[in-house]
């Protein structure tokens, strides 16, 4: 025995997996805050430890950084209380497939008789019978740790099962005595490392590349190919080598250039309805059924880490063919296939590639179109807005967009520069994702676009706190249409003849007063600005900028604008 005990072993054990320990602490933790002055103290190595004022907040710094690092990271919060407040954003981490530690600690298991048992008045009222089961569904596993002989193998194993593909969040709850109790030495290495990724089937791989070899009309709609940046050039290779259409459908990351000559958008539906054959990469929706879909007969691919998304309860999109792959991997084989097959058909690409030129061309001209006519407009257009803010970022910036932005009017060129929010509708995790996104990159410029609803689900003042706290300066900028403008549009769908809209205010989608969303970054040393008249939106951004660039402190633009 070393002395040291479980909370000790357990500090070092995370330092082998994880850079940082985002933690909301609480009663259950004098093990962990103990093991980590000590390693302050003594100077051994083990991850940072970030205090962070809510839970749903810590969740979203730490897959923020993982976006940017491509590294898993640990948060730890407070029992079941601080459980319940984290499942918001470890829906999203499910959906968007982000790995992530997720570990609470317990209430002690006994009353009295050993250290750590219960000796505080919220001992007996937090225990639940079941403390994983508020999230069981949102997490590829879960255990509670019951020996100190077992912390090696069970952290081990957590962070193996969550950076396994498809990746996601894990559990791990700690009571508090076993955190407590003594441990022998920790064993140095990891026991178990992550499954090797799955690899394309070549006969699979052949049969795709037949059937876009034989369209004519081929289409690519992806999502979330871009979460691996390295299937970012894969991806333009063969959509540029073959003519290949790419449309990214509310994407989750930048999955092609925006200036990519095969970059056709971000809506799929003219290219779709004349669609002879669809690769459908890492895209959980491809299109709205009800909506819109490809012509009877279409060819379908389906591609991905899980092609069927089988942790959806329902998904009825059709498949030809569905193939398990990382898409880095399949698209380099998927090339090579293809041009085996197109040898000869020179002219069908050219003839093709003529025809997408134009496209793009009017695509272009259609946005361009749309931003001169809305740039004048009061309240400010997300249009003009999302133009405005493309006009002081650079290729290196990374932009953090939660309902915000208008993506056409965006120019972003470079892997892992864009993160859109999770499928899962998780509102509030903007705010944080950027700040995890600058603390996996100083060195990089930071903007948090959000709505001013998703800026009030982002627990601002904490998220403020933290950014003067840790040295973060971030760019937060919020469209703020004092409103829920998805909850308005959802409205205006269903009922366009409706009651709600014949109404001047739409109920339960109202944010009114609008608050001084400008005032509360000030409170955090911050600079805050408000933003009405489209015209003096460039300097403001540029003024916002210069803050955080040059003074290395956070501003927030509370920038008032019209429903998209």
């Amino acid at each position: 025995m070393t002395g040291k005990n479980v909370g000790d072993h357990l500090l070092a054990r995370l330092g082998g997996h994880v850079d940082y320990l985002f933690a909301n602490a609480g009663t259950d933790f004098p093990s962990l805050i103990e093991a980590i002055a000590r390693a302050e103290t003594a100077g051994t190595p083990a991850p940072r430890a970030i205090a962070v004022p809510h839970e749903n907040l810590a969740v979203a710094m730490a897959l923020g950084h993982t976006m940017v690092s491509g590294r898993v990271q640990a948060v730890m919060v407070h029992v079941g209380v601080g459980t319940a407040n984290a499942i918001c954003g470890l829906l999203n981490a499910s959906r968007e497939r982000l790995p992530l530690l997720l570990a609470a600690g317990r209430t002690p298991l006994l009353e009295t008789g050993a250290e750590g048992a219960r000796s505080r008045y919220i001992h007996w009222a937090q225990e639940m019978y079941d403390q994983a089961g508020l999230l069981r569904e949102a997490v590829k596993w879960d255990f509670e740790l019951r020996r100190p002989e077992q912390l090696e193998t069970v952290v081990d194993r957590a962070f193996a099962i969550a950076t396994s593909e498809p990746r996601g969040p894990v559990y791990l709850s700690l009571p508090r005595e076993v955190l407590a109790a003594p441990a022998a030495a920790a064993v140095t290495e990891a026991t178990l490392p992550a499954a090797v990724a799955p690899a394309a089937d070549a006969a699979a791989i052949d049969a795709a590349a037949a059937i876009l070899a034989a369209a004519e009309r081929p289409l690519i709609i992806t999502a979330s190919s871009g979460r691996d940046p390295a299937a970012v050039g894969p991806l333009a290779r063969l959509a540029e080598r073959f003519a290949l259409p790419v449309v990214s459908f509310f994407p989750r990351q930048l999955c092609l250039p925006s200036d990519h000559p095969m970059h056709l958008g971000f809506e799929p539906d003219r290219l779709l309805a004349e669609a002879d054959a669809v690769l459908v990469l890492e895209c959980d929706v491809p299109w709205i059924p009800s909506l819109q879909g490809p012509p009877a007969g279409t060819k379908i691919i389906q591609l991905g880490v899980d092609p069927l998304f089988a942790d959806y309860p329902l998904r009825g999109f059709p498949a030809d063919l569905a193939i398990t792959a990382t898409p880095a991997s399949a698209l380099e084989a998927l090339g090579e296939a293809l041009a085996a097959r197109l040898v000869g058909a020179g002219e069908t690409v050219a003839t093709r590639r003529r025809r997408l030129d134009q496209a793009r061309q009017e695509l272009q001209a259609g946005w361009q179109q749309t931003r001169q006519r809305l740039a004048a407009a009061k309240p400010i257009h997300p249009v003009w807005l999302s133009h405005c803010l493309d006009q002081v970022i650079d290729d290196e910036a990374i932009v953090v967009n939660e309902m915000a932005l208008a993506l056409p009017q965006l120019t972003r060129r470079r892997p892992g520069s864009y993160f859109g929010p999770s499928p899962a509708g998780g509102l509030g995790w903007g705010l944080g994702a950027a700040l995890g996104a600058k603390l996996a990159a100083p060195e990089r410029f930071v903007v948090a676009a959000v709505g001013d609803g998703s800026y009030m689900f982002g627990n601002p003042t904490p998220a403020h706190f933290v950014s003067q706290a840790h040295d973060l300066p971030v760019l937060f900028v919020v469209a703020n249409n004092s409103g829920w403008g998805a909850v308005r549009a959802a409205t205006r769908a269903m009922y366009p003849d409706g009651q709600a809209l014949k109404q001047n205010r739409m109920p339960l989608a109202e944010l009114e007063p609008s608050p001084d969303y400008e005032r509360v970054v000030e409170a955090s040393g911050g600079y805050g600005e408000r933003v009405e008249d489209p015209a003096t939106l460039p300097e403001a951004l540029q003024r916002a900028a210069r803050v955080v660039r040059e003074e290395g402190r956070q501003a927030l633009l509370n920038v008032i604008t019209q429903d998209r």
